[in-house]
């Protein structure tokens, strides 16, 4: 009889598992406070029973536990753990992409901002943000993407091309 409140006890912890899991987001103080009793219960029914009786305890509360988070389990409470979409991007979007990014390159345009390396500069109506290779740019120069990698575009000043006798 007086190990009958450990008992009951461990089972109040597992039920307030339970509401954790269904009832209450996250991991708050219900499922935590499940948990302590579930350990105090056992330790309590160590100092009581010995270890004969606590090794007894333990075995059936890993059970019982067990048994509670299988039905959980089946009954899909822990999918709302686990971020069932994809992440990833398929290899035609990053290819897609690139192609997009990549309409930039070799083309002209001017720099809005100065660029100390970094700034804005407008190439072919667009305004994005570019890197130089060091270099500080005034605002107003003439650039050129020369160069880009995931996330940046590198530019250089647009250095103007010397005219030829014909075009003279």
């Amino acid at each position: 009889m007086e190990l009958l409140i450990p008992i009951l006890l461990i089972a109040l912890g597992l039920a307030l598992i339970v509401v954790e899991v269904y009832l209450v987001p996250g991991f708050n103080v219900v499922g935590i406070g499940g948990f302590l009793l579930i350990v105090f219960s056992v330790g309590y029914i160590f100092t009581e029973a010995g270890l004969a009786g606590g090794v007894l305890a333990l075995l059936g509360t890993m059970a019982a536990g067990g048994a509670v988070f299988y039905l959980m389990w089946q009954s899909g409470a822990w999918d709302r753990f686990v971020l069932a979409t994809n992440l990833r991007a398929d290899e035609q979007t990053v290819a897609r992409e690139s192609e997009h990014r990549a309409r930039y390159l070799g083309k002209g345009g001017v720099a809005i901002t100065p660029l100390r390396p970094t700034g804005v500069a407008e190439i072919d109506g667009e305004r994005i943000e570019v890197l130089t290779e060091g270099d500080f740019i005034a605002a107003g120069s003439r650039i050129r993407v020369v160069a880009m990698d995931r996330r940046r575009y590198f530019v250089r000043l647009d250095e103007p091309r010397p005219e030829t006798p014909a075009e003279a």
